[in-house]
């Protein structure tokens, strides 16, 4: 197991130097990262740039969780798409899979640029000319760029309780199976410790969480 382990981190060592050479090429708005998922924890290993304020160490993204967990090994890579930061930054980024010799999804490099000033731009210009919203040209979803696995995870519950429409203390056994499940389908599972820490959440044991889950593989069934 070392050996693989070993072997799939020089594969992404072998990345930094791209890292570097597209750092340099588009500047200070620019943040490029490799991550190795063979520990989404804490799967920063190399960072140039300052965008999302990150540092090594910090974990997957609950994109990537999502992405992994509905696709696996055959997982696209996501190009060009928008996210807003919790502080508010639009930043437009591209991930690109890396794939050991056995074609497994071992890490991914990422770009993050920062386009929150032409944003600003663009609807400056629109408010002159009464053209087209800026809101309107692309979507953009909200991404934590989490320092650790904790904000990580309470983005997910976050977003699953908003999603679910329920307080916690209301939930019926229905509500609180549909927020298991929800969380699942964002590859919140993927974390170390997650059913202990849902089952926490919700007041629940562990054996309760693990029936939840159950119950979506039957249904599909």
């Amino acid at each position: 197991m070392n050996t693989v382990h070993n072997e799939n981190r020089r594969t992404l060592d072998r990345y930094k130097p791209v890292a570097d050479m597209i750092h340099a090429t588009f500047g200070k708005n620019c943040e490029v990262v490799l991550h190795d998922l063979q520990n989404v924890q804490s799967s920063l290993i190399y960072i140039k740039g300052t965008v999302t304020g990150r540092e090594l160490g910090a974990p997957t993204t609950e994109v990537i969780l999502k992405e992994l967990r509905q696709h696996g090994n055959d997982v696209k890579d996501k190009l060009g798409y928008t996210t807003r930061t919790k502080e508010g930054q639009f930043v437009k980024t591209s991930i690109s899979f890396i794939r050991n010799d056995l074609g497994e999804v071992i890490g991914f490099l990422g770009i993050n640029f920062d386009i929150t000033a032409f944003t600003m731009v663009n609807q400056i210009i629109k408010d002159f000319s009464s053209t087209m919203d800026v809101d309107q040209v692309e979507h953009h979803s909200n991404e934590s760029y989490a320092k650790n696995i904790e904000e990580v995870f309470d983005h997910l519950i976050n977003t699953a309780l908003v999603e679910t429409g329920v307080p916690i203390k209301e939930m019926s056994r229905e509500d609180k199976i549909r927020f298991v499940q929800n969380l699942e389908e964002k590859g919140t599972f993927l974390i170390q410790g997650s059913t202990e820490r849902i089952a926490k959440v919700l007041s629940v044991s562990k054996q309760t969480i693990y029936n939840y889950l159950e119950l979506k593989k039957v249904n599909k069934g």
